[in-house]
């Protein structure tokens, strides 16, 4: 198994029939997803022997090893498909640990990602709740694609700004967004049209989340009801 760094050895060999149809860049993604989890990838190198065998490494030892321009991102691994039931129940799970509506939770995974595990935006953030590498590593993700980790992560990130801006939802969302020092200078959400029109979409996702919730709780279909706020409230 391939762990958060990968060691000096050549972690993947690829023969002239394989790179022969794939690109330096394809071959390099087609490396990656063979690994068992998201690997935060620094620095990563490579070359290719006299024999057609394309080696990579983040540690180099070799000299013909060269630096591949802007492999520093995180990569999704190859992985099972992951159920709505399944994040639906993740986002219970960890909003119920740590106290944040899952209604509010699942606004900001509908504005981040659109429920989509694998999404990673130009800067870098990664999974449904879009985090940094560095929010990742700062709570010990060792896969930040994985539902479970990642909505663990999201939420505690989540109820720390909530706590740090004394419960103001709207400023806590500004600061998801465009970051707490931002939010923190101004004590307002900052003039950023991307960071208010993000509040503004994750509000009204919210509100909608609520109502769908306490329809479902009031719901006369006991057994819809019931068997839907198993997965989306608490």
């Amino acid at each position: 198994m391939v762990s958060g760094m990968f060691n000096t050895i050549t972690l993947v060999k690829i023969r002239n029939h394989v790179t022969g149809m794939l690109s330096g860049s394809a071959a390099f993604l087609f490396m990656m997803s063979l690994t068992e989890t998201a690997v935060m990838a620094e620095n990563i190198y490579s070359f290719v022997d006299a024999r057609g065998v394309s080696h990579f490494s983040n540690a180099p030892t070799d000299p013909r090893y060269k630096k591949i321009p802007g492999a520093r991102r995180p990569f999704a691994p190859l992985r099972v498909f992951h159920s709505s039931a399944e994040v639906y129940q993740a986002i219970v799970q960890h909003s119920d640990r740590h106290g944040v509506d899952p209604a509010l939770v699942r606004a900001v995974i509908k504005a981040e990602s659109s429920f989509n595990a694998g999404a990673v935006s130009r800067k870098g953030a990664m999974g449904l709740m879009q985090l940094m590498p560095r929010t990742a590593r700062s709570f010990r993700l060792s896969d930040p694609y994985d539902p479970q980790q990642n909505i663990s992560g999201g939420v505690r990130h989540l109820r720390y700004l909530i706590d740090r801006f004394q419960g103001n939802i709207p400023l806590a969302l500004a600061a998801y967004n465009a970051g707490e020092t931002r939010v923190s200078r101004g004590g307002r959400i900052p003039k950023i049209e991307e960071t208010r029109e993000y509040v503004q979409r994750v509000l009204r996702y919210y509100k909608e989340y609520r109502q769908k919730d306490e329809a479902a709780l009031s719901s006369s279909e006991g057994r819809y009801g019931q068997a839907y706020m198993r997965y989306v409230s608490y």
